[in-house]
């Protein structure tokens, strides 16, 4: 079946061309799994896990989801996005942790993105060589959220993207 948060992302990616641009599953590698989809003519690949835990957990998170998704940029060639069921507080900052490294995002509305493209490929990196991942956000009612998300499968996920979308 296909994740309702796959949808929403290739809506998001193609300006609005969901139609279109359906998602296609190309792989699923334990707690992540690869999508593709079509944009003017061209393959896009990205890989997707959701949070297996959410704290506080007397809240409605909504779907929790994390993607990398490939990018032709000359700063990366991923971009990493976080995505909840609720508005962030504006002007806050979600913060990972994969082991001992962090990495700051930047929120708009719903979504999370690093601050700076020269940190994706760490972020990737970390990613690869760690156990799980741990998210930190406030959101816009001033809630302090932590969510999980296990890296078991990321590596092969990663590599299936790299393979769909060189």
């Amino acid at each position: 079946m296909l994740p309702r948060v796959a949808i929403t992302l290739a809506f998001i990616f193609t300006g609005g061309a969901a139609l279109a641009a359906k998602p296609e599953p190309a792989g699923t590698f334990n707690a992540w799994s690869v999508w593709t989809y079509k944009d003017g003519g061209k393959k896009n690949c990205y890989i997707y896990s959701a949070a297996t835990t959410k704290s506080p957990a007397r809240l409605n998170h909504g779907d929790v989801s994390f993607f990398v998704r490939t990018v032709n940029s000359s700063q990366a060639k991923t971009e990493a996005n976080f995505t909840v069921g609720y508005d962030f507080a504006p002007g806050s900052t979600v913060r990972a942790e994969i082991g001992s490294a962090t990495f700051d995002m930047m929120v708009q509305g719903d979504n999370a993105w690093l601050m700076e493209a020269e940190k994706e490929k760490d972020l990737l990196a970390a990613m690869r060589g760690g156990d799980e991942m741990s998210i930190h956000a406030r959101s816009r009612r001033g809630n302090p959220t932590s969510y999980v998300f296990p890296l078991d499968g990321v590596t092969a996920a990663v590599r299936q993207m790299q393979k769909e979308c060189p």
